[in-house]
């Protein structure tokens, strides 16, 4: 995607320094506190000396120049790039008082909410905070940035602090989330492709009625052999896929023995299981009673 360099129309009427939009919103298990978007035309100033803070700082320019430093020499800036400093790094920026740049500051915060992920889902807040280990320096907008902070302050003066314009600026955040190299890492991480295998295979044995699971279609359909997609998913699961596949099917026959009036016979049939008396075995082994007293207890 080409760096966008807007003209005047999503900047007009908007006050230097003046924050567009702030506040909290909470996805998954990350609190992203949105603390301001401000245009920022330094007019009159020369420089900005060295400092820190606790918050997630982007610095885009949309035109002219300007100087920043982490700690080293100062870095120009042109007009469609940007350069985002972690909670914690040292910068101090130059500017040019009587020729000054246009450009948008966000800053952000990112806490751990109290929902807790689910098992084998993503954490929000563990993909936002790999940002902290951003590589410091001066980046072209090859990713569209400059369209989503222009289209947030046109939403901004229009609507104020809405959930859509909170949202448009966390994608802005997602979307350098995306190109950081840690979360790269992170994403192609084991642990990410450990559970697409799970969940791919769940997906199989909840979609498959048969009596018999075919598990080498099963392994071919993941391009994987039948011996090594076995001992994976036993390492991943600590259990077998035959253990898994009768463990879906109990838990659709206790919907069943609870919400119908289905034969019990009938039901081990629907859901699968060979026989009444396969079912009646592996049902007690796992629950410790029969389905017959399970469904009497549920009726109470």
């Amino acid at each position: 995607m080409s760096p966008l360099i807007p003209q005047e129309s999503p900047l007009t009427d908007i006050p230097p320094y003046q924050t567009m939009l702030s506040g909290n919103i909470m996805i998954n298990d990350a609190v992203i506190e949105i603390i301001d978007l401000l245009l920022e035309v330094p007019a009159g100033f020369a420089q900005c000396p060295a400092h820190l803070h606790t918050w997630y700082e982007l610095n885009y320019v949309f035109k002219g120049h300007m100087k920043t430093s982490f700690g080293g020499s100062m870095l120009d800036i042109h007009a469609g790039e940007f350069f985002l400093i972690p909670p914690g790094m040292e910068h101090a920026h130059a500017y040019e008082p009587d020729d000054p740049h246009t450009g948008v500051c966000l800053r952000w915060k990112v806490d751990r909410g109290t929902t807790i992920s689910s098992e084998g889902t993503f954490s929000t807040f563990e993909q936002l905070t790999v940002l902290s280990n951003w590589k410091p320096g001066v980046y072209a907008d090859e990713f569209g940035l400059g369209q989503l902070l222009a289209s947030s302050f046109e939403n901004a003066k229009k609507y104020g602090p809405s959930v859509a314009t909170l949202l448009q600026v966390v994608q802005v955040i997602f979307a350098i989330t995306e190109q950081s190299t840690e979360r790269k890492v992170w994403i192609e991480s084991e642990s990410s492709s450990d559970y697409s295998l799970l969940r791919k295979v769940d997906i199989y044995l909840n979609d498959d009625q048969s009596y018999e699971v075919d598990v080498h279609r099963l392994a071919s359909s993941l391009h994987m052999s039948y011996g090594h997609l076995a001992r994976k998913y036993k390492k991943l699961s600590g259990h077998t896929i035959k253990d898994r596949m009768n463990q879906i099917r109990l838990e659709r026959s206790l919907e069943l023995l609870c919400n119908t009036d289905q034969p019990i016979q009938e039901i081990a049939f629907t859901t699968g299981l060979s026989s009444l008396s396969y079912y009646s075995r592996l049902f007690k082994k796992t629950y410790g009673i029969s389905p017959k007293a399970y469904r009497n207890r549920s009726n109470e």
